[in-house]
């Protein structure tokens, strides 16, 4: 598959527009005449669903598409449309997964499902996962979980203060 990626040189810090092609950059920067881009091939996903006929959330992995897990899903039976709240990429999905798992064992509804509004279920993956950053399908989620993480941060630094007085 080709796609055109755009974004800044490692190397030279230019702004660049090039091909890539499975995974591999088949044009240089033209700038320094470098890769612009590390690419890696990751060896699967968390993900983090839901889904108007079902209760809390979905979190499983796949080393699929996301896409493609959602068809295998929705084959199933299943009524309704799942939506793609969050992803967490992984080199070690099945070890990442059962950490979350056991992290949430509290939130469990049955196997993959826990009772959780989808902001707080990506939150709580982000800590499981010691704060890795979740890639998010809709930007207002991803603004509220930047602000989440923020009044975190303040309430924690607040109980800081006051431990110290």
């Amino acid at each position: 598959m080709l796609i055109e990626f755009s974004g800044i040189c490692q190397h030279c810090a230019t702004e660049v527009k090039l091909l890539a092609l499975d995974g591999f950059t088949i044009e240089d920067c033209v700038d320094c005449g470098q890769n612009p881009f590390t690419m890696k091939k990751i060896k699967g996903i968390i993900y983090i669903l839901s889904n108007e006929y079902q209760m809390g959330v979905k979190i499983g992995l796949t080393e699929k598409t996301l896409d493609q897990r959602i068809k295998q899903l929705e084959s199933t039976g299943v009524p309704g449309k799942f939506v793609k709240i969050a992803i967490f990429p992984s080199d070690k999905p099945k070890a990442d997964e059962k950490r979350i798992h056991e992290k949430l064992q509290r939130y469990n509804l049955s196997k993959e499902h826990f009772q959780l509004e989808p902001i707080d279920a990506v939150l709580k993956a982000y800590r499981a996962l010691n704060k890795r950053k979740p890639i998010f399908y809709d930007k207002n989620m991803e603004d509220t979980f930047s602000l989440k993480l923020e009044e975190a941060r303040i309430k924690m630094k607040l109980q800081l203060r006051g431990k110290q007085k």
